[in-house]
Order: C-alpha cells, then sequence, then structure tokens
C-alpha cells in the first residue's frame, strides 16, 4: 500500500512557527532541529498513520493525537478512501495549551 500523501493546513504551519520561534529565543539550533522532527514524524505518519491515538476526552471530532517530545500533539486526520489518501495535519499543540477549547 502506498502512503499516504501530506497536506499541512495553514494553522498547523503558524504552530510550527509559533513553536520554532519560541525555541530559537533560547536556542536556534534547537529550534531548527525541532522543526525537522516535525517534518520526519509526519513522514511517518504518512507511512503508519494508525499510530496515532483517538482522545475522546479532548473531542469526538475524528482525528488522530499522536506525542512527540512528551509536550506536544500532532493532530491529523486520515483521508483514505477511493479518491484521496492524505494525512492532513490540523494542528501541533503543546500540552500546556487548552486543547480541548481549541479543537
Amino acid at each position: 500500500m502506498n502512503d499516504l500523501e501530506l497536506e499541512i493546513t495553514s494553522k498547523a504551519y503558524n504552530d510550527i512557527e509559533i513553536i520554532a520561534d519560541y525555541i530559537a529565543k533560547d536556542n536556534k539550533t534547537a529550534a531548527t532541529k525541532f522543526v525537522k522532527l516535525f517534518y520526519k514524524t509526519f513522514k511517518t505518519l504518512c507511512k503508519h498513520p494508525y499510530l496515532g491515538k483517538s482522545r475522546e476526552d479532548f473531542t469526538y471530532l475524528d482525528v488522530k493525537f499522536y506525542i512527540i517530545k512528551k509536550n506536544y500533539l500532532i493532530i491529523y486526520r486520515i483521508i483514505d478512501n477511493k479518491i484521496l489518501r492524505i494525512l492532513r495535519i490540523l494542528r501541533i499543540l503543546t500540552t500546556y495549551q487548552d486543547i480541548c477549547s481549541i479543537l
């Protein structure tokens, strides 16, 4: 079976930028490595989209959550039908945020 195609929403791009800017205040190299880790994880999720877990305690939306570096959640949706095979990255949030109200 082929990998899912990656699609990143504008909100997710914005989340990455905010996270990278925050980390870069202390360490620009670490910020760059962290962004690379996000994209590497996106590729892994495209190959293995069911690694993430549903979290009905957060939302009843049809989304999956994948934890990265203990404090970051990649929130994504799998679109897998006869026409489309997409892994859509919706948001990247920290566990310090009120995830329920954001979703």
